[in-house]
């Protein structure tokens, strides 16, 4: 599959799980959907929002000029997408919970942060 169809891929995808999750908020409740259904919709908002930080990530390494290749700036703008991702959701979901710290949000970017380092040291 070329770059052009993995960004096609990516921008239907967040299309379709954005889709969703605004006609979950409008049609259900969390009572209503059960524990299952609350972890499929937090689910689809990582994948929402890894989608769109992809996109966004690969628009600005493209407009900066940044690796060589496409494929290079897709590879790294889909890994830090999905870190990002996992960061938000990462909060909104110990948030729901309500387990949300400032230290665990602190300390869940610098994890973030410590496997961004080791991925781009490790795997250039």
């Amino acid at each position: 599959m070329t770059v052009l169809g993995w960004l096609i891929a990516l921008a239907v995808g967040s299309i379709v799980a954005a889709a969703g999750l605004v006609l979950s908020l409008i049609f259900t409740n969390p009572l209503a959907i059960g524990p299952l259904g609350v972890t499929m919709w937090f689910v689809g908002l990582f994948l929402a929002f890894s989608s769109l930080f992809t996109l966004l990530f690969y628009g600005t390494k493209t407009y900066l000029h940044l690796h060589a290749t496409g494929a290079a700036r897709l590879r790294y703008s889909w890994r830090q997408g999905m870190l990002l991702a996992t960061w938000v959701v990462g909060l909104l979901s110990l948030s729901s919970l309500r387990q949300l710290g400032v230290l665990d949000a602190i300390l869940l970017g610098i994890l973030l942060v410590i496997i961004e380092v080791y991925v781009r040291l490790r795997w250039p």
